[in-house]
């Protein structure tokens, strides 16, 4: 893996030198604690769902849990982006990180001593989602401040891949210890897992990145001062309306896939396995392509060039929702091409932001870029979720995809355009 990571070839970057190899170690490290905290919220989050159904067996309560664990990290990954800005970024994560392990195990002594009311379940998935609003900007945008430019796409792309592949087994892990282990020890694994995140983020030094001499204004000021940014940017900012329209037509892959599954391919949950399975199979194999690749010389004709892919996947899998002769495993290959295919945009699309916005500014973009794609998902289950009952959901997989192909084609000229200057400064001279 360290010799994956380094990349010799690129010695101009700034705040890291790629013939330095202290970063591999510390980005090691500090992300390796990283994907522990994120295997064992998986567990728990499965074992919360698992718990919730069995117990309360209510739609209710389903749709409860579920604006439990989304409502509050949108609430505040706007000034979470400020936080990250504005104070040291690990320290952001370690407060996150143990505001999150803390809850937890308060739960679990109460579950310990025999006190298991549903409120409680609803109480910690509220905080662990606060907290995870406050992670995530500080954690993507953390990394620029460890790894060399030139080894962006390459890094990215591993520990994405390495997250895909915890996504992959933490609900067979979480189904194993569901089926032994009662709840108040399931969430003792989180507490210690994100006490692994704590301690390796303790371990490690990271560089801070400069900030902007200034006086000290109030974070509203700050957040405004980051809206103004990314609105001063036209590239990004077309990015990010464009990543908004594409999340919100790919929903129906995303939240409806399921039912689409049982109407097409039967109740056996055995298809469901196969699907999520190649999905994110087909993800991390696909990050391991990415990381291989290492450096892409166009990152935003990459990101639409795969954007154009996951569309045309989209039309497939709803055509194939026609084809008498389908099966669960010809679906399951199509699935696996996706999940080819998504680290590229991904990958892409963060590694630009990283190598293109300002340290100072990178803790409210990211902020952004996640309430866009948090909210995205949502509001197109709103829209197409009804719709699944009036129409085929292979017809709604078709109409996305072909909306979401246009679009695609219809920006070119302008991401041609806004980007030329960075990929071919000689045009413009």
């Amino acid at each position: 893996m360290v010799n994956d990571l380094t990349n010799p070839g690129n010695s101009n970057d700034e705040g890291n030198n790629n013939t330095d190899r202290s970063w591999i170690k510390t980005a090691l490290i500090l992300f390796s604690g990283q994907l522990a905290s994120l295997l064992g919220s998986g567990l728990v989050q499965f074992a919360i769902i698992w718990y919730v159904t069995l117990r309360t067996n209510s739609g209710i309560a389903m749709t409860s849990i579920t604006l439990a664990g989304f409502v509050p990290q949108l609430i505040i990954a706007p000034i979470a982006g400020v936080w990250a800005d504005r104070f040291n970024r690990r320290w952001v994560m370690i407060i996150s990180d143990g505001m999150i392990a803390l809850a937890t195990l308060l739960v679990a002594v109460m579950f310990l001593i025999g006190y298991d009311a549903m409120w409680l379940i609803y109480i910690v998935t509220a905080i662990r989602s606060f907290g995870s609003g406050i992670h995530s900007p500080a954690v993507t945008a953390i990394v620029p401040q460890i790894v060399p430019k030139g080894s962006l796409v390459r890094f990215n792309a591993i520990y994405h891949g390495a997250g895909n592949i915890i996504q992959l087994i933490a609900p067979a892990l979480g189904g194993l210890v569901v089926s032994f282990l009662p709840m108040w020890q399931i969430f003792f694994i989180d507490v210690i897992t994100a006490a692994i995140a704590i301690s390796c983020l303790f371990i490690v030094r990271i560089p801070d990145f400069e900030r902007e001499e200034k006086v000290k204004t109030s974070q509203y000021r700050e957040l405004i001062e980051g809206v103004k940014y990314v609105r001063s940017h036209k590239l990004l900012s077309a990015i990010l309306a464009v990543y908004a329209i594409f999340m919100i037509l790919l929903s129906p892959g995303a939240s409806l896939l399921p039912l689409y599954i049982r109407r097409n391919f039967g109740l056996d949950p055995f298809n469901i396995t196969i699907s999520q399975t190649a999905a994110f199979a087909g993800m991390a194999i696909g990050g391991l392509i990415v990381a291989r690749r290492g450096q892409f010389f166009n990152n935003i004709h990459v990101l639409r060039v795969a954007a154009g892919m996951i569309s045309l996947i989209v039309i497939i899998l709803g055509l194939l929702g026609y084809a008498p002769w389908a099966t669960i495993w010809i679906f399951g290959a199509v699935l696996l091409l996706f999940g080819l295919t998504v680290p590229f945009y991904l990958t892409n699309n963060t590694v630009f932001m990283q190598e293109e916005v300002p340290a100072k500014y990178q803790g409210r973009t990211f902020a952004l870029h996640y309430m866009v794609g948090s909210f995205a998902i949502p509001m197109g289950t709103l829209l197409f979720g009804p719709l699944a009952d009036l129409v085929s959901i292979q017809s709604l997989f078709i109409a996305a995809g072909t909306i979401q192909l246009i679009l695609i084609i219809v920006t070119r000229p302008l991401f041609h355009r806004l980007a030329s200057h960075l990929y071919y400064p000689e045009r413009d001279n």
